[in-house]
């Protein structure tokens, strides 16, 4: 299924920003060099988080795996263009459905370990999917089965171990003709490059979740920004550590393994004394980590100084701002290079790697900013993108520095639209083609020659917890409906390690009263993503709002400090 419009392709294709390489061929080609060569490795911990063993694989045994997986997807019939919900931990079987899938040009759209009934329902219903892919048990209780009620509309169901109803991926064998069926099938039928690979989601401040499209064409150029700041080289050992189903680890880990025909590690929950252990045992060579665990770090030398980072090239860190002091310690006290990320599942990029920006100090505070008329960078994305920043009132560009405005981006990097939302996609692109980000930008100040961009906040009320997007008003509707509520808003508020926690703020019937307990146990009832439920409760007399009637969020916020 091709979504972008023949001019968009023919027009990056003739730049050479776009190609003909898709995951699965990326495969093919690192098999051809790499056939003995280990290239997959559990996490240390997965008896913990499977109950079986960790496994480690070479890319013949990854092939020989993929090959059983195509065939038996083909045989239960799927075929190209189908959709997929995948939801997976990481361990080694993820990347080996993602390649699977690839190969017969399914469209793999993954969602969170987290997501629940709810969320998985309302998938469902935006993408009618020919199957679901999940796993048997996952930290030690039953998870797919969780999920059997939902998928009734005869759907196929895989799981990574037996459950009735399910076909089991580990012991499934295809017929001898069902491997040659599905390679003539892939043969006739070959996913172009510009073809849809996958569809994550994201949470807008509406609450529906909103489907985002990438081909394949998408997803490299995005990987290979990455290898240019990882400064990937051939047969390099890569650690993901976070969940491998949007921008991070799609764009930084998949396909930049591939493509560096290297060794990729999974990490599965994030656990710093593993994360930690994998580093050195494995001798990584590039890895990531969200800033509070790098700030954490620092606080405790006892800790980092018993590590050997002497493998690591760089370290990449994204999702909140970085400190100065936290970028300059590690770059003069344990010789690590720190560099500044920024991105979304839509194909907002902006990279601040040491090739860009030497001095810590300006690199945990600034960005490049990429696609502007005049000022040249190394890191190639920064040639396939433009970018400017709008007044969010008036709309009017803004080129003087230390004004804040919304940042907005078009190129090769930036998807066509979300999946079945004309209605969201006529709000979310300008007139040029550019895709608001919804983020606030402010331009460097004259004596840094308004080189960069620096991040500045949001203008959406999106509740980042921990790296995964909570919609308030999603909760705000599924919480007005409770019988002890008269008015109820959902804010995030500033925590040290998550970024953010949900917060409520009610305003009680007449005579009643309400635990912040009682809130969670009516959210539970609803099967919700635990991720989103709230951590702390205000009582108030009435809800701020503005003239309109609109709930004006930063107001409650103020409550939680």
């Amino acid at each position: 299924m091709i979504l972008s419009d023949k001019k968009r392709i023919q027009d990056f294709t003739d730049k050479g920003w776009w190609g003909n390489d898709t995951l699965y061929s990326l495969f093919q080609d690192a098999l051809a060099q790499c056939k003995d060569q280990e290239g997959l490795v559990d996490p240390e911990n997965r008896p913990n988080i499977t109950g079986d063993s960790p496994k480690r694989l070479t890319y013949q045994e990854i092939h020989e795996t993929v090959e059983r997986y195509a065939g038996t997807f083909f045989e239960q019939g799927m075929k190209k263009d189908d959709i997929a919900i995948v939801q997976l931990p990481n361990i080694v079987e993820l990347p080996m459905v993602y390649l699977a899938l690839s190969k017969l040009g399914v469209i793999c759209s993954p969602v969170p370990m987290q997501y629940g009934a709810y969320e998985i329902t309302s998938i469902i219903d935006e993408t009618n999917p020919k199957a679901f892919i999940s796993i048997q048990t996952f930290n030690g209780n039953s998870h797919a089965e969780k999920f059997s009620t939902i998928f009734n509309n005869g759907e196929l169901t895989f799981s990574l171990g037996s459950i009735d109803g399910f076909i089991d991926l580990h012991q499934y064998q295809p017929s001898e003709q069902s491997f040659n069926d599905q390679q003539s099938y892939a043969d006739d039928n070959p996913a172009s490059a510009n073809d849809i690979f996958t569809i994550c989601w994201t949470s807008g401040t509406t609450g529906t979740p909103k489907g985002v499209p990438r081909s394949h064409n998408l997803w490299l150029p995005m990987a290979k920004a990455a290898a240019f700041v990882s400064e990937t080289e051939e047969g390099d050992t890569l650690l993901n550590p976070f969940p491998m189903i949007n921008m991070a680890s799609i764009g930084g880990f998949l396909f930049n393994w591939l493509l560096c025909k290297g060794k990729l590690i999974q990490h599965h929950p994030f656990d710093l004394n593993v994360f930690l252990a994998q580093i050195t045992d494995e001798k990584v060579k590039y890895t990531i980590a969200p800033p509070a665990i790098m700030n954490m770090l620092l606080n405790n030398p006892a800790i980092l100084d018993q590590q050997d980072f002497s493998s690591l090239r760089s370290i990449g860190c994204g999702g909140a701002p970085l400190s100065e002091w936290m970028v300059e310690s590690f770059q003069n006290k344990y010789n690590l290079t720190v560099q500044n990320i920024f991105g979304s599942n839509e194909g907002a990029t902006l990279l601040s790697s040491r090739n860009e920006i030497e001095d810590p100090n300006l690199r945990a505070k600034y960005f490049p900013r990429f696609g502007v008329e005049g000022l040249d960078w190394s890191n190639p994305v920064s040639k396939l993108v433009r970018t400017k920043l709008v007044d969010v009132e008036t709309n009017e560009e803004i080129q003087e520095s230390s004004r804040p405005g919304e940042l907005l981006i078009s190129g090769a990097t930036v998807f066509d639209g979300y999946w079945n939302a004309p209605d969201a996609n006529a709000e979310v692109f300008d007139d040029e083609g550019y895709f608001r980000t919804g983020d606030l930008f402010e331009i460097s100040p004259e004596e840094t020659q308004q080189k960069y961009y620096k991040f500045c906040g949001r203008c959406k009320d999106l509740i980042i917890r921990g790296g995964m997007n909570i919609s308030p008003e999603e909760l705000d509707n599924l919480l007005s409906s409770h019988p002890k509520l008269l008015e109820v808003a959902v804010t995030g508020y500033e925590d040290e390690i998550l970024g953010e926690k949900v917060g409520v703020v009610a305003v009680l019937a007449k005579g009643e009263t309400i635990s912040l307990e009682d809130i969670i146990d009516y959210l539970k009832a609803k099967e919700i993503a635990k991720y989103k439920l709230p951590e702390d409760l205000r009582i108030i007399d009435a809800l701020p709002k503005n003239p309109v009637g609109k709930v004006l969020r930063r107001e409650l916020k103020d409550l939680f400090s």
